[in-house]
């Protein structure tokens, strides 16, 4: 740039400086003070207000040196940084200049004793940096392309802190004993790995570490707006379980680029009966390949808090035992992250007290009697069979006990009925939804409405909806009472009680099928 090109942007700046630092700041000082007299408003000088307004200031500076270093560049948008700026402030937020800005107005009316200031200039400038804020984002987003567009989803427009904090304040709820968290690196990328039973483990998980760590989290989370907003605001990756979703994976490779820590439940989904799955073998095998330190989280308790079929979380204690790093050398990854995860377990399978809980939800995972294995007389509700007179008593630590006084787990009783295989098909009244595309930004399903679903050894029905059983590409549930199908680049989904036996016979069938075949 010739010297007439230095002295034109130099002017720039300055203006810029004049009119956004001065200009505006003593602008906006007069309108407040013209509503407070109007409105006869007074209000003694805060010290609070020094709070807020000054390291809301230092973040202001701390941004515009960040552009400067890392950006090469100013604050300014006539000539604009000529890189992209992440680390610093702008890791956690996107614009922390203008988000300093409005927090130090806040504080400044509160400083001064102006409530217009502090309770209507200020929040009015909320919307219009909002709003400037997006135009910014587009103007980036062609700026910079693919590298803005990951660093805005990554980052939001305030700092997830406030969220990250209240998941884990949350979790204080929880009586939790913590083991070896010295394991979990203090700078650079990791993958924690650890088994899954209750709602709640990430922020379990998460509160090893001062770091943020960036979960997986099924797709249908973000068909929520709250719900999605919570997510991305902590730093979740969506990913669609029921296909390869090479969007998450290339998430993931950024994070651990950028060295962040990044959890993933290598079972692929919360365990219905409180014992360890054991991890899928695409999952073992892709954290093994990722190259990331591999850190293994045994959570213990948990089931007891939140077990998949009851719906609802209640208090229980917790103990999360972190190990070292996950030695794979050059075996099976899946049996190696095995391994590891059921060393730190105090329980496989985890017990769960039954006492004040909604039993008849035992009926989603027991369906028939554990004992004669029957359906016709069994109660699920009351824990007995009218046809055989078995009946199973809890107990307080968490077990049931039987008539002859031996002590059963839920997850020993669930596998004697899982393993029982289906003679004919399965109907069950369901509402249904289909997702389009199973690739993309993920959308709202398209409702199908209530009906019959049909599931047999030819595959499944649903009104005019036909789906053989060797289309079906994936079989897996969502909470408790969804099950989740893909086939042909869709996905169907049908809410329903019997959601794990149809799943559990569909599975099945389809492993006779791929023999036969």
């Amino acid at each position: 740039m010739g010297l007439g090109g230095t002295a034109a942007r130099g002017l720039i700046v300055a203006a810029y400086g004049l009119a956004f630092g001065v200009a505006l700041p003593l602008a906006l000082l007069a309108c407040a003070r013209a509503l407070d007299a109007a409105a006869g408003w007074r209000a003694a000088p805060s010290p609070w207000g020094f709070v807020l307004a000054v390291p809301a200031l230092a973040l202001v500076a701390a941004a515009v040196v960040q552009l400067a270093v890392e950006g090469h560049g100013p604050p300014v948008s006539a000539v604009p940084p000529s890189r992209l700026a992440r680390r610093g402030p702008y890791r956690f937020a996107r614009h922390p200049i203008y988000l300093g800005f409005n927090v130090a107005a806040v504080g400044a009316g509160l400083a001064i004793g102006s409530p217009a200031l502090s309770l209507i200039v200020a929040p009015a400038l909320l919307p219009l940096w909002l709003a400037y804020a997006w135009i910014e984002d587009r103007a980036l987003a062609r700026r910079f392309g693919r590298s803005y567009r990951t660093y805005r989803r990554r980052v939001g427009l305030v700092p997830p802190l406030p969220l990250v904090t209240s998941s884990r304040l949350a979790a204080r709820a929880w009586p939790t004993e913590f083991s070896g968290c010295e394991n979990v690196p203090r700078r650079g990328p990791a993958i924690l790995v650890a088994n899954h039973c209750c709602y709640l483990d990430p922020a379990f998980v998460g509160r090893t570490t001062l770091r943020r760590v960036h979960f997986l989290a099924t797709a249908e989370a973000y068909r929520r707006p709250a719900l999605a907003a919570y997510l991305r605001g902590v730093g979740a990756v969506p990913v669609r379980r029921y296909v390869a979703d090479p969007r998450a994976a290339r998430e993931v490779v950024r994070l651990l680029e950028a060295g962040e820590l990044v959890g993933v439940f290598p079972e692929g989904e919360r365990s219905p009966l409180g014992e360890y799955g054991g991890a899928l073998d695409a999952v073992a095998r892709a954290v093994c390949r990722l190259g990331a330190p591999v850190i293994p989280v045994g959570i213990s308790g948990s089931y007891d808090c939140g077990p998949r079929w009851a719906d609802v979380l209640r208090r229980g204690r917790v103990q999360v035992a972190v190990g070292g790093s996950v030695s794979f050398g050059g075996g099976d990854p899946a049996r190696a992250v095995d391994r590891a995860l059921v060393r730190l377990l105090r329980q496989d399978p985890q017990p769960v007290r039954l006492d004040g809980r909604l039993r008849r939800r035992l009926g989603r995972v027991l369906w028939r009697c554990p004992d004669c294995l029957r359906e016709a007389g069994w109660r699920a509700a009351e824990l007995r069979c009218t046809d055989c007179g078995a009946r199973w008593t809890p107990e307080p630590t968490g077990g049931l006990r039987t008539l002859d006084g031996s002590l059963r787990s839920l997850a020993a009783l669930g596998a004697r009925v899982w393993a029982v295989p289906e003679t004919g098909a399965l109907h069950a009244n369901a509402a249904a939804a289909r997702e389009r595309a199973t690739t993309g930004p993920i959308r709202p399903l398209l409702a199908l409405g209530e009906g019959r679903l049909e599931a047999s050894p030819d595959g499944l029905a649903f009104r005019e909806v036909r789906i053989a059983l060797g289309e079906l590409a994936s079989i897996t549930i969502e909470g408790a009472d969804v099950l989740q199908v893909a086939a042909r680049g869709e996905m169907w989904q049908f809410r329903l009680e019997a959601a794990f036996r149809m799943r559990n016979a569909l599975e099945a069938w389809r492993r006779s099928w791929a023999r036969a075949a």
